[in-house]
């Protein structure tokens, strides 16, 4: 297991751990569960983030496969998709 694709910027950290048969992918975020949701469409992980004003959407690029499962614990986003 290693690192790939290490994205940083002022939103939080996006890393992709390949495994044999599976890549995770993991978004670290400093929102609390309540505030963020995760939906897989077209090979693509949509953020939102429900702000007091506002929501802001982010888009996470996923690799090819099929998506195992998304899901948010603690602020971090995690989606495993196997190949």
């Amino acid at each position: 297991m290693h690192p790939q694709n290490t994205l940083t910027d002022q939103r939080g950290l996006v890393e992709r751990y390949d495994y044999d048969g599976e890549t995770v992918i993991v978004a670290d975020t400093p929102f609390p569960d309540e505030r963020v949701t995760v939906d897989i469409v077209d090979g693509t992980a949509i953020v939102v983030v429900m702000g007091d004003d506002e929501d802001t959407q982010h888009e996470i690029e996923l690799p090819e496969g099929e998506v195992a499962r998304a899901f948010i614990n603690n602020g971090v986003i995690t989606v495993e998709v196997t190949r």
